[in-house]
């Protein structure tokens, strides 16, 4: 078993490598703030490309959540995710999804608040922190192909009213790069919103299966 670092959220203490954290202990930890300006407490989150499932837990041990539901590709994730529900006994209250994207999760299952760090670039020569820092399983989505899969089949994974609130990146997006995908899968988008000081580079994507009013606060750029 790895020897596993641990970064704490509340109560929680979550295991990880630092090959697993592609930003997810660091601007990731806006996450909570969001969360609970704009929605307060929901039943349940599912957190994408959750890695070691730093945002879900930190929803998790706020309160923001009850029930958590994490997906990853990466095995290395699950076992990292496993060593943090046992040594927090977190039994019944998270899942974890080994699965590309939706294809491994189960079709009955519904939550009300999508999150996620998905990875940042659609390029074939990325900046130089991205190419050496991680392997590109972390930091590469080419033409956008895993954001498309995912807004595809998201909505039949909501519970009505449902929202996704997606972390992405202004140094290798723009939020017009995914209103295509939103807006075709018929999803509504609400905003984009700035992460905060210290953290300029990000933004929040926010999309919904209702056809309510955008908040006043929006920060679209």
């Amino acid at each position: 078993m790895p020897s596993y670092l641990k970064a704490p959220y509340g109560s929680v203490l979550v295991s990880y490598t630092q090959d697993l954290d592609g930003g997810g202990n660091t601007f990731g930890r806006t996450y909570e703030a969001f969360v609970r300006q704009h929605f307060g407490s929901v039943e349940s989150v599912f957190e994408w490309c959750a890695g070691p499932g730093f945002i879900g837990f930190s929803l998790l041990a706020s309160g923001l959540c009850k029930t958590l539901d994490l997906s990853d590709v990466n095995p290395d994730a699950e076992r990292a995710v496993e060593a943090t529900v046992r040594e927090n006994s977190l039994d019944g209250q998270v899942r974890f999804h080994l699965s590309d994207s939706f294809t491994q999760v189960a079709a009955g299952l519904r939550w009300d608040l999508m999150v996620g760090n998905p990875p940042h670039v659609n390029q074939a020569a990325p900046a130089s922190d991205y190419q050496h820092s991680h392997s590109a399983l972390i930091w590469k989505d080419t033409d956008w192909s895993i954001h498309r899969d995912f807004y595809a089949a998201a909505p039949r994974f909501l519970r009505p009213g449902g929202s996704v609130v997606i972390q992405e990146n202004y140094r290798f997006s723009q939020p017009s790069d995914f209103t295509e995908m939103i807006e075709g899968a018929g999803l509504e988008t609400v905003g984009t919103f700035d992460c905060g000081p210290g953290f300029e580079d990000y933004y929040f994507l926010w999309s919904r299966l209702s056809e309510s009013r955008p908040p006043a606060e929006n920060q679209s750029r």
